[in-house]
C-alpha cells in the first residue's frame, strides 16, 4: 500500500488544514508526514491508521487516499490454486 500524496494535499485545501494540521488530525508527527508527502519515506502503519481513522470521522472513502501495489485478480487466484495443487507441500489439495 502507498499513500496517494496528490489526495492527501487535496484533502488538506479542501478541509482549510494546514499539513500541520493534517498531521495532527492523523495522529502523526508534522516532520514525518512532511517527508511522506515529499517523497523521501513511504507511510507506515501508523499513518494508514490514522488516515483509515479520519476517513472514517470525516465520511470519506479510504481507497482515494491509497494505492494498492498489485491487485490481485481471480484469475491470479485460479492459477495459484493449480500452481500449488501441483506442488506436494502446498498443503493445497
Amino acid at each position: 500500500m502507498v499513500v496517494n500524496t496528490t489526495a492527501l494535499k487535496s484533502l488538506a485545501w479542501e478541509k482549510g488544514w494546514s499539513i500541520p494540521e493534517l498531521a495532527k488530525r492523523l495522529g502523526i508527527d508534522y516532520s514525518y508526514l512532511f517527508r511522506v508527502i515529499n517523497g523521501e519515506k513511504k507511510g507506515g502503519g501508523k499513518l494508514f491508521a490514522g488516515l483509515y481513522r479520519l476517513c472514517r470521522e470525516e465520511n470519506l472513502d479510504f481507497n482515494n487516499y491509497i494505492f494498492l501495489a498489485t491487485l490481485l485478480t481471480t484469475d491470479n487466484i485460479n492459477y495459484l490454486n493449480v500452481k500449488n495443487k501441483s506442488d506436494p507441500g502446498s498443503g493445497i489439495e
